[in-house]
């Protein structure tokens, strides 16, 4: 298993931050990596995201998936998992932990792949995702910060 981590506070309480993150069907409304998303964030649930492909949201929709909720424990752990192709080839579990702070929430963002082709895929995965993560956490805190102040 591989996992691609970030990291940052925010300075809204973890309910605000919780309330976004789980508001699946407004992600495209903030969120620059996600072109359109819907579902519900509860367990078993199955969502369906688009990613925005590399000319943005204005651009053709970059890949699509359906990854099933695997966790929902409010307002501290979210968790999911996509299979692409066959789940032993390649699977890729969204964690997001929140932990309340004296300025906020501390979120933990990250991704972890597991399956016989992450190998091969490691090296671009590791270049491109941290700043994938990184641009979502950074829309998230602007959105919390400003709903709280």
């Amino acid at each position: 298993m591989r996992e691609v981590k970030t990291e940052i506070d925010i300075a809204a309480p973890s309910s605000e931050v919780w309330r976004i993150l789980t508001d699946i069907n407004h992600w495209q409304e903030w969120n620059p990596i996600v072109k359109q998303a819907s579902g519900e964030a509860s367990p078993d649930s199955t969502l369906t995201i688009t990613m925005c492909s590399k000319e943005g949201k204005g651009g053709k929709d970059g890949p699509k998936y359906m990854p099933v909720i695997t966790n929902c424990e409010a307002p501290k752990r979210f968790r999911w998992r996509a299979k692409m192709m066959a789940g032993f080839l390649f699977t890729n579990d969204k964690v997001f932990e929140l932990e309340d702070t004296s300025n906020g929430t501390h979120l933990v963002h990250k991704e972890t792949y597991d399956g016989w082709l992450v190998p091969m895929f490691w090296n671009k995965l590791n270049e491109n995702v941290p700043s994938m993560l990184n641009s979502m956490n950074d829309s998230l805190k602007e959105l919390a910060e400003k709903n709280t102040h």
